[in-house]
């Protein structure tokens, strides 16, 4: 959350305007348990998000694929990334089927 942070690649899981709370292992959005497209573990410390926590304009709540030994917006020293923090670029489409690729340049 620091502009001379280093860099991490996490996935972002909750958007500007939701609830979202880590409760008995499975994430609630908006008090919905999140389905996600692979089979992550329980997760066994819900941190921060043990209590709702509501995403104001331009945050983030952010995860590590590594649900379990992940430094994350779990935690106090990370918590909710501000938009200005978040780089990225697609360059790869895992779903749905039929786009599965590469994209080209011009897309």
């Amino acid at each position: 959350p620091k502009a001379d942070a280093r860099l991490h690649i996490k996935r972002v899981i909750g958007l500007p305007g939701e609830t979202i709370q880590i409760k008995d292992g499975q994430i609630l959005i908006n008090g919905e348990t999140y389905k996600e497209g692979r089979d992550f573990p329980a997760i066994s410390n819900p941190g921060l998000a043990e209590e709702e926590i509501l995403l104001q304009a331009g945050e983030y709540f952010v995860l590590g694929d590594n649900r379990n030994n992940s430094d994350d917006s779990r935690y106090g020293d990370v918590g909710n990334v501000q938009k200005k923090y978040i780089e990225g670029e697609l360059w790869f489409v895992a779903g749905p089927l039929k786009k599965i690729g590469f994209l080209k340049d011009d897309q």
